[in-house]
């Protein structure tokens, strides 16, 4: 994404017209478990998740790959993560991408 461009807005619209609930956390210091448990929710219900500012917590995005691929549970479906981050040279983990 490229500095000063926010897709929350579009994501929130298409959430809205598809009837579809959506949380947001902004990363930084001491988020991982606000995120970490939005994800976990809305990998049961279906909820969309955006996550900003991914650029401020690039040891959680790590963990990512494998949090988002569990071996011991179902993901809905409708589950989808949205991630913003600034660019941050060869730091962000590319499996995440």
């Amino acid at each position: 994404m490229s500095q000063g461009a926010d897709p929350t807005s579009a994501v929130d619209e298409y959430a809205r017209k598809r009837k579809i609930i959506t949380g947001k956390v902004s990363m930084g210091e001491e988020m991982e478990f606000p995120a970490a448990k939005m994800m976990d929710d809305g990998m049961l219900t279906g909820k969309w998740v955006v996550l900003q500012n991914c650029h401020l917590n690039i040891d959680f995005m790590g963990e990512m790959e494998h949090r988002l691929n569990p071996k011991d549970k179902v993901v809905h479906e409708d589950f989808r993560l949205w991630i913003t981050c600034q660019p941050c040279g060869s730091e962000f983990p590319l499996g995440l991408l």
